[in-house]
């Protein structure tokens, strides 16, 4: 073999063997991490919400439903949100979490991550064909984190409320909207359509006590571990009572 073959080869395998050890570095990284489980969970102020419950996706892995349970033995977890769809894609586990979901005790419920560049009836009809709900599932959800980079804020929403529209004719149901703290309060909030929307899922991990403005879920931490689950997960709370928590649910 002559020398710049060997030097070839060489240089081959070490660009192979780099990229094979970000890859594992990345998956141990995301399982085992440096992601440090959180125990915001056991502050007064998590504890006194009596309706708990996390919210996964196929970066959970395979779950053991059956051992699905609360870290704080004086909780209770009552729902999970799955994730189904992400703009035009499915989550890879939606129908194997959906089903083990159905399982148990859970009430279960869908999301929507939306892409913000991706035509919003497309996304809802892609969504509709994935989720069938039946009685006692919670509301469909729309995932909205980021602005589009080939339309205004103005657009966005309207497309926004075009998935919202579709989606709801379709359950006969209102859909629930999941964001960040800050995004809501950029891109949403100033739209009186979203300001008085009904039924609000807001993300804030900074904060052990969100104040109790016009927000349905909060989702206060992502770094909870959970019996059955082998990585951290969401985790999140519903602020009113049981019965307005049944109400939402699908008749």
């Amino acid at each position: 073999m002559s020398r710049s073959k060997w030097i070839l080869l060489v240089v081959v395998f070490l660009i192979f063997t780099t990229i094979t050890a970000i890859v594992v570095m990345e998956r141990y990284s995301y399982h085992n991490s440096s992601r440090k489980p959180t125990n915001a969970y056991l502050h007064s102020r998590i504890k006194k919400y009596k309706i708990q419950g996390i919210d996964i996706s196929h970066h959970q892995g395979e779950i053991d439903w059956e051992e699905i349970k609360h870290p704080d033995t004086t909780q209770e977890l009552k729902f999970v949100f799955i994730r189904a769809t992400v703009g035009i894609d499915s989550d890879n586990r939606f129908t194997e979490n959906w089903n083990g979901a159905g399982n148990t005790q859970l009430s279960r419920g869908a999301y929507h991550y939306y892409w913000s560049d991706v035509n919003s009836t497309t996304q809802a009809n892609h969504f509709i064909e994935t989720v069938k709900l039946v009685k006692g599932d919670l509301p469909p959800v729309l995932d909205i984190e980021d602005i589009s980079s080939i339309q205004n804020v103005t657009s966005l929403r309207k497309g926004l409320k075009n998935w919202i529209q579709l989606v709801e004719d379709h359950y006969g149901v209102k859909p629930i909207i999941y964001t960040g703290d800050s995004f809501y309060n950029s891109f949403l909030e100033p739209d009186s359509y979203f300001k008085s929307y009904p039924n609000l899922w807001i993300a804030n991990y900074n904060r052990v006590d969100l104040p109790d403005a016009d927000w349905d879920f909060w989702q206060y931490t992502d770094r909870m571990p959970v019996n059955g689950v082998e990585t951290l997960v969401d985790a999140n709370v519903f602020k009113g009572s049981q019965s307005k928590f049944n109400a939402l649910l699908v008749p």
